[in-house]
């Protein structure tokens, strides 16, 4: 249900599904985690995040969270692609 909750509103919805629990486990809250991570370091990751869609010469209307979660899937299939996890 998330995650089509989060196909729906790109932008205001970060993806959390069994790809990224495997990743990032199972934090007290993921939207308040990655809130504070985005807004941490005078927003640093937002701002990496961006220059990730930019040097992949996305357009603006990939959001930052978008780009977090490919991000995190790719490295999902880098790091457990001999172990069978849903995401390899």
């Amino acid at each position: 249900m998330k995650q089509c909750r989060s196909r729906k509103r790109p932008r205001l919805l970060p993806v959390y599904d069994q790809v990224v629990r495997c990743v990032l486990g199972r934090p007290k809250s993921f939207w308040l985690d990655l809130h504070g991570a985005l807004r941490a370091d005078d927003h640093a990751l937002h701002r990496d995040l961006t220059a990730l869609r930019h040097s992949a010469d996305l357009p603006a209307t990939v959001s930052a969270l978008r780009v977090c979660d490919v991000v995190l899937w790719m490295h999902h299939r880098t790091d457990h692609q001999r172990k069978g996890c849903i995401g390899t």
